[in-house]
């Protein structure tokens, strides 16, 4: 279950984590990925966009949740056979504290968003779009909002983007959110981004081995053991890595924005782990959404394999090279 907060803690340098320095496995990770050809394909509530190598699968019954996204046959995501609930990747309106008339550690997410069922929204041949149901905000009386997916396949750039629009559908109230983007991944894989302002904080009762440490100019999480639910929050610039125990890098970037345009109680980026798997997760700026309308944010989703020569650990110039590289293309 996942928890609110933020609570301050100097950050300190973390055991570090080094992954293969050489090749894992092999067969297709030996060949360079192909981006295309494109395509998409539907089974019932199971929508698959493929471009060449690269795989994004989305569940419809499930809100609309990102439940693969592999390239070569290698999923990055933690899949429902792992985690019953907390899987795949999925959308949330930000603040957390708006989910409840109390505010603080609300939980379970707001049910037709996170987890209920999509219908068909567009019939682009080369896009998927899929259509939450009316939702109520617990924090904001008389509130109704719906949640529209869009993935749009970039081949030149071998990414999927990925735009979430939400609709303030209230005939009088006005809603104050933000997107939010909750990506599970496993455990044991290096997290790291770029560097905005101000320190990173961690909610109450953080394990004291979960921390995010500053080196080579970008933030830096090692995945390590915790016994309880631990998270931290921080300032970013607009992209975010995962490196996989597999070697595979999971970059996605989104639009910038300053901190104090965030969510009351939230961040840019927010990493939380309870042991068992992570959590990269990104937000947006807060907006005001008057009744009829509408905020639209779009993260673009790649998938690279980190070359054999390049060291995965916390400060390494290679991979925040690489990773910088492959943000550019």
């Amino acid at each position: 279950m996942r928890r609110s907060g933020s609570g301050r803690r100097a950050g300190r340098i973390g055991a570090l984590v080094l992954l293969c320095a050489g090749g894992c496995g092999g067969g297709e990770g030996d060949r360079p990925p192909v981006f295309t050809p494109v395509s998409v394909t539907s089974d019932g509530s199971i929508h698959t966009l493929t471009l060449g190598d690269l795989k994004m699968v989305v569940d419809g019954a499930k809100g609309a949740r990102i439940t693969e996204f592999s390239l070569q046959g290698t999923n990055v995501l933690v899949t429902s056979d792992v985690q019953h609930d907390n899987y795949g990747s999925t959308y949330w309106p930000s603040p957390q504290a708006s989910w409840c008339a109390l505010g603080g550690g609300c939980w379970p997410p707001p049910a037709a968003i996170d987890s209920g069922p999509y219908t068909a929204d567009a019939d682009a041949a080369d896009s998927i779009g899929l259509a939450s149901g009316v939702q109520s905000i617990a924090g904001i009386p008389d509130s109704a909002i719906t949640v529209t997916k869009v993935f749009t396949p970039v081949p030149g750039s071998g990414a999927i983007d990925v735009t979430y629009a939400l609709f303030n559908i209230s005939a009088t109230v006005s809603v104050s959110l933000a997107p939010w983007q909750v990506s599970r991944v496993a455990t044991d894989g290096l997290a790291f981004f770029g560097q905005g302002s101000g320190a990173v904080t961690y909610a109450p009762n953080t394990s004291s081995t979960f921390t995010v440490d500053e080196m080579a100019g970008a933030l830096w999480y090692a995945s390590g053991p915790v016994t309880h639910d631990s998270k931290a929050f921080a300032d970013g610039t607009g992209w975010l890595a995962q490196v996989t125990p597999e070697r595979l890098l999971y970059l996605v970037s989104y639009p910038d924005f300053q901190p104090a345009d965030a969510a009351p109680g939230e961040a840019e980026i927010e990493l939380f782990t309870n042991g068992s798997y992570v959590e990269v997760e990104q937000q947006g700026a807060l907006a005001a959404i008057p009744p009829g309308g509408g905020l639209t944010w779009t993260v673009r989703w790649k998938l690279r394999r980190v070359p054999g020569g390049t060291t995965v650990a916390p400060g390494d110039a290679d991979l925040l090279s690489f990773a910088t590289t492959a943000l550019a293309e």
